[in-house]
C-alpha cells in the first residue's frame, strides 16, 4: 500500500484482513467522548452487506509491529460506490450512546439508587451490550472513582445510558486536591488488552507529573500554534435563595476580567468558596496549543507532555493532552495533539455543601 517501510498498518474486519485501504482518520476526542475511525476500503469485491456491526481493528504498526490495535470498534455506517467503500466505526460505547442505542428510563420505582456509576455501567453493559456471546465492551479494567461517583437520585425518561453516566461523572471532583485550588476530574476512556477494548475511569494527571513525552524542534515537533486564553480575576455567583456572592483575586494578575458561576449553593460561604476555586482553577494553565507531532503517536488522552521551545515562554512547560487525531494514508502518518484546549472549570460542577 505504501513505499514507506516505516509504516505497515493493517486493517481487519471481523476475522478477515483487508489490504487495500486508505484515508484512515481516527479521532480521540477526550472528555469521555466516543472514539471514531473513518476509512476508505478500495476493495470492490468486498461483501459490504456483511459489514454492519462487524468488529473493526486497525493496527498502526508505526516503526514496529503492535501487539494491540490502536483502534477497536464496530462498523455502524458504510457508503459503497463502484470504486470504494467508505466506512465509519466507533468504539464499543456506541451501543450505549447515540441514536441506535437502547434508551432507559429511571423512575422513583425503577432506578439505580445505591449503585456507583461504575456498578451502573457494569450492569447496563452486561444486560444490554455484551449479549449473544459477544464482548463489545470489556469490563476487566472497570474501576471506581475516589470517592465513588453515585447514581443516587438520577431520573429520566428514554435517556442514553452513557449520557446519564457521564453527567454524573462531570459533577464529580477529586476532593483530595480541591483545597489546593487544583481540580482533577475523571473521564471515561477505552483501553485495549489485545482481546477486547475495556471501559475505564481515568483521572487527570497533575501538570507537575513526569512527562510521558518531551517534544523539541528536532525531536517530535512538526509544527505548533499557541493561543493564550483570557482568564477571570473575579467571579460572581449566588445562592439557591438568591443571595449574591463574589470572589476577586486581589492581585488582579490578568486585569479586570470577570465571569459568572452557576451552581446550587445553600449559603454565601459555600458560594464564595466555589467562586474562589473557579478563579484559581482557570489561572492554572492559560495556554491552548495545537501540535503536529512526528512521534508519540500512541500517547494517551490525559497524558502530560513537555514542550521544549525556549523562545515561547508560556509554551515552555508541561501540558495535558486533551484530544488526538491520527491520519494515515499512502503518503504517511500525521498525528495532531490538542493541549489544554479546555481547562477544568469549577463551573462544570455542582458544588454540594
Amino acid at each position: 500500500m505504501s513505499d514507506n517501510t516505516y509504516q505497515q498498518a493493517r486493517l481487519f474486519i471481523g476475522d478477515k484482513e483487508y489490504t487495500q485501504f486508505n484515508s484512515v482518520n481516527i479521532k480521540f476526542p477526550g472528555n469521555s467522548k466516543i472514539i471514531s475511525l473513518n476509512c476508505v476500503l478500495n476493495d470492490t469485491d468486498a461483501q459490504e452487506g456483511k459489514f454492519l456491526n462487524k468488529e473493526l481493528k486497525f493496527y498502526l504498526n508505526y516503526g514496529s509491529e503492535d501487539n494491540v490495535p490502536i483502534f477497536r470498534g464496530f462498523i455502524r455506517q458504510f457508503n459503497p460506490s463502484d470504486k470504494s467503500i467508505k466506512i465509519s466505526a466507533f468504539d464499543g460505547r456506541t451501543y450505549i450512546q447515540g441514536k441506535e442505542a437502547q434508551t432507559i428510563s429511571l423512575t422513583e420505582k425503577d432506578n439505580f439508587d445505591g449503585y456507583t456509576v461504575s456498578q451502573y455501567l457494569s450492569s447496563i453493559i452486561q444486560d444490554k451490550v455484551n449479549i449473544g456471546g459477544v464482548t463489545r465492551i470489556g469490563l476487566n479494567m472497570l474501576n471506581e472513582t475516589t470517592p465513588p461517583a453515585l447514581m443516587k437520585g438520577v431520573r429520566g425518561v428514554n435517556q442514553s445510558p452513557y449520557d446519564l453516566a457521564t453527567k454524573q461523572l462531570k459533577s464529580h471532583l477529586d476532593t483530595d486536591s480541591i483545597n489546593d485550588g487544583v481540580v482533577f476530574r475523571y473521564n471515561i476512556d477505552m483501553i485495549d488488552d489485545g482481546e477486547v477494548s475495556n471501559i475505564v475511569f481515568v483521572k487527570d494527571k497533575s501538570l507537575d507529573s513526569e512527562p510521558s513525552a518531551r517534544f523539541a524542534y528536532l525531536d517530535g515537533i512538526g509544527s505548533y500554534t499557541h493561543k493564550v486564553r483570557a482568564v477571570p480575576s473575579f467571579v460572581t455567583t449566588s445562592t439557591i435563595d438568591g443571595k449574591g456572592a463574589f470572589y476577586r483575586d486581589g492581585n488582579l494578575p490578568t486585569g479586570v476580567i470577570g465571569s459568572t458561576l452557576k451552581g446550587k449553593f445553600k449559603d454565601t460561604a459555600s458560594a464564595t468558596e466555589a467562586a474562589f476555586f473557579e478563579v484559581i482553577s482557570k489561572q492554572k494553565n492559560t495556554s491552548q496549543i495545537s501540535l503536529t507531532a512526528t512521534k508519540a503517536f500512541y500517547i494517551g488522552i490525559g497524558s502530560i507532555v513537555e514542550l521544549m521551545v525556549p523562545e515561547d515562554e508560556l509554551a515552555l512547560n508541561n501540558h495535558r493532552v486533551v484530544s488526538k487525531t491520527i491520519t494515515y494514508s499512502s503518503k504517511g502518518t500525521i498525528c495532531k495533539l490538542s493541549l489544554n484546549k479546555e481547562p477544568t472549570q469549577i463551573s462544570d460542577y455542582v458544588i454540594k455543601s
